[in-house]
Protein backbone atom coordinates (compact mmCIF):
# COMPACT_ATOMS: atom_id res chain seq x y z
CA UNK A 1 0.00 0.00 0.00
CA UNK A 2 1.53 3.50 -0.85
CA UNK A 3 1.04 6.32 1.74
CA UNK A 4 -0.37 9.43 1.30
CA UNK A 5 3.23 11.03 1.54
CA UNK A 6 4.44 8.83 -1.49
CA UNK A 7 1.18 9.53 -3.45
CA UNK A 8 1.69 13.42 -2.93
CA UNK A 9 5.59 12.65 -4.19
CA UNK A 10 4.45 10.61 -7.05
CA UNK A 11 2.10 13.97 -7.99
CA UNK A 12 4.70 15.90 -7.52
CA UNK A 13 7.33 14.54 -9.78
CA UNK A 14 4.77 14.17 -12.53
CA UNK A 15 3.50 17.64 -12.38
CA UNK A 16 7.81 18.85 -12.87
CA UNK A 17 7.79 16.14 -15.73
CA UNK A 18 4.42 17.65 -17.46
CA UNK A 19 5.62 20.98 -17.09
CA UNK A 20 9.35 20.18 -18.22
CA UNK A 21 7.94 17.97 -21.39
CA UNK A 22 4.95 20.31 -22.10
CA UNK A 23 1.90 18.06 -21.04
CA UNK A 24 -1.46 19.06 -21.62
CA UNK A 25 -4.58 16.90 -20.56
CA UNK A 26 -5.43 14.55 -23.71
CA UNK A 27 -8.67 16.18 -25.45
CA UNK A 28 -11.01 13.46 -26.76
CA UNK A 29 -12.46 14.05 -30.00
CA UNK A 30 -16.01 11.88 -30.93
CA UNK A 31 -13.99 9.10 -32.50
CA UNK A 32 -11.88 8.89 -28.95
CA UNK A 33 -14.56 9.24 -26.52
CA UNK A 34 -16.70 6.47 -28.28
CA UNK A 35 -13.56 3.98 -28.72
CA UNK A 36 -12.80 4.81 -24.90
CA UNK A 37 -16.45 4.55 -24.04
CA UNK A 38 -16.25 0.91 -25.75
CA UNK A 39 -13.18 -0.24 -24.03
CA UNK A 40 -9.01 0.05 -24.48
CA UNK A 41 -6.72 1.43 -22.27
CA UNK A 42 -6.64 5.77 -20.58
CA UNK A 43 -4.10 6.90 -22.40
CA UNK A 44 -4.59 9.86 -20.37
CA UNK A 45 -1.26 12.00 -19.29
CA UNK A 46 -0.02 12.11 -15.78
CA UNK A 47 1.05 16.08 -15.10
CA UNK A 48 -0.32 15.81 -10.96
CA UNK A 49 -0.98 19.18 -9.98
CA UNK A 50 0.37 20.84 -12.95
CA UNK A 51 -2.22 23.00 -15.04
CA UNK A 52 -1.19 23.88 -18.11
CA UNK A 53 -1.70 27.94 -18.79
CA UNK A 54 -5.41 28.58 -20.33
CA UNK A 55 -6.38 24.81 -19.41
CA UNK A 56 -9.55 24.90 -16.31
CA UNK A 57 -9.97 21.98 -14.14
CA UNK A 58 -14.22 21.09 -14.39
CA UNK A 59 -14.32 17.76 -13.07
CA UNK A 60 -12.81 14.97 -10.78
CA UNK A 61 -12.98 11.26 -11.15
CA UNK A 62 -11.95 8.62 -8.69
CA UNK A 63 -11.22 6.19 -10.74
CA UNK A 64 -10.23 2.27 -9.89
CA UNK A 65 -7.29 1.61 -12.35
CA UNK A 66 -7.08 -2.32 -11.90
CA UNK A 67 -9.83 -2.92 -13.98
CA UNK A 68 -11.16 -5.11 -11.46
CA UNK A 69 -13.00 -2.36 -9.11
CA UNK A 70 -17.14 -3.32 -9.01
CA UNK A 71 -20.00 -0.87 -9.67
CA UNK A 72 -20.57 -0.64 -5.33
CA UNK A 73 -17.08 0.82 -4.54
CA UNK A 74 -16.21 4.39 -4.08
CA UNK A 75 -14.01 4.58 -7.13
CA UNK A 76 -15.62 4.57 -10.33
CA UNK A 77 -15.09 1.38 -12.28
CA UNK A 78 -13.42 1.80 -15.68
CA UNK A 79 -16.88 0.78 -17.70
CA UNK A 80 -19.23 3.55 -15.64
CA UNK A 81 -15.66 6.36 -16.03
CA UNK A 82 -15.89 5.61 -19.52
CA UNK A 83 -19.73 7.02 -19.53
CA UNK A 84 -18.83 9.80 -18.44
CA UNK A 85 -16.46 10.83 -21.24
CA UNK A 86 -17.18 14.29 -23.05
CA UNK A 87 -15.50 14.82 -26.57
CA UNK A 88 -14.14 18.00 -26.44
CA UNK A 89 -12.59 18.19 -23.28
CA UNK A 90 -9.16 17.37 -22.07
CA UNK A 91 -8.28 14.26 -19.47
CA UNK A 92 -5.26 13.75 -17.13
CA UNK A 93 -4.44 11.97 -14.31
CA UNK A 94 -3.94 14.56 -11.25
CA UNK A 95 -3.01 11.86 -8.77
CA UNK A 96 -2.58 8.17 -8.47
CA UNK A 97 -2.05 5.53 -5.46
CA UNK A 98 -1.96 2.10 -6.15
CA UNK A 99 -5.30 1.14 -6.71
CA UNK A 100 -7.18 4.51 -8.15
CA UNK A 101 -6.80 7.45 -9.89
CA UNK A 102 -8.25 11.11 -9.91
CA UNK A 103 -8.38 11.44 -13.52
CA UNK A 104 -9.23 15.53 -13.98
CA UNK A 105 -11.57 16.79 -17.00
CA UNK A 106 -10.69 20.00 -18.42
CA UNK A 107 -12.05 22.53 -20.57
CA UNK A 108 -9.52 23.46 -23.20
CA UNK A 109 -8.60 27.20 -23.65
CA UNK A 110 -9.90 27.58 -27.43
CA UNK A 111 -13.07 26.41 -26.22
CA UNK A 112 -13.62 29.07 -23.46
CA UNK A 113 -12.68 31.75 -25.96
CA UNK A 114 -15.24 30.37 -28.63
CA UNK A 115 -18.20 30.07 -25.88
CA UNK A 116 -17.26 33.75 -24.94
CA UNK A 117 -17.20 34.80 -28.48
CA UNK A 118 -20.46 33.32 -29.52
CA UNK A 119 -22.30 34.95 -26.13
CA UNK A 120 -21.08 38.65 -27.53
Amino acid sequence: MMSLNQIHELSDEAARKAKRHGLRPMVLWPTEADRLKLGGSMPFPFIGNYRPKGWKLVDTYFVDRTGLGSENEPALSRAAFRSKLKAGMGYAVIEAGQFQVYVGEFEPPKTRKQAARSSD
